[in-house]
């Protein structure tokens, strides 16, 4: 059970770098003035999609690829460091609030942000996202994209800076 969720979570996690390398090109093609960052992404995620590895047989803390660096019992933040660079990504996480119907208490999405940052290189890139349960039985989840920002460093607001398109 444990190794088909891993397979899911990866085929999860390069659909989503599909789907970044998608809305990015869209950008470019539609002509984004955003200093470059949008053609920097592209040829990362090219990067990480051209040398994805083969799982291999993990602990069920374990993250392929990466050390955790920070997770706190009861914190909302999980910090991961890649085994062969300092690349960092900050992973910090809240139940969005209670939804009923009725009197049934609906599932609860997750609403994350999601900082990357790589050694020498100033701009963190941040990821929002939203992870929902798909409706019916299956127990599946799935993820949208809300935004997607640059920083020119850890703890800039940068918000006013991205000049692409919005994801929703």
């Amino acid at each position: 059970m444990r190794s088909s969720r891993r397979s899911q979570q990866t085929s999860s996690g390069v659909m989503l770098l599909r789907r970044l390398a998608t809305s990015a090109s869209a950008a470019l093609r539609g002509g984004a003035n955003d200093g470059g960052v949008l053609a920097a992404v592209r040829a990362e995620i090219a990067d990480e999609l051209s040398s994805s590895p083969s799982l291999p047989s993990l602990k069920s803390q374990d993250v392929p690829g990466f050390s955790i660096v920070s997770d706190a019992p009861r914190g909302q933040d999980v910090l991961l460091r890649r085994r062969d660079s300092s690349e960092e990504v900050l992973v910090s996480a809240l139940l969005a609030p209670l939804r009923f119907e009725g009197e049934t208490p609906l599932p609860r999405d997750a609403l994350m942000k999601v900082f990357i940052s790589k050694p020498g290189v100033k701009p963190v890139l941040r990821f929002d996202c939203r992870a929902y349960a798909e409706e019916g039985d299956g127990g599946d989840s799935d993820y949208d994209i809300t935004a997607v920002w640059y920083h020119l460093f850890p703890g800039d607001a940068g918000e006013d800076k991205y000049e692409g398109p919005v994801f929703r």
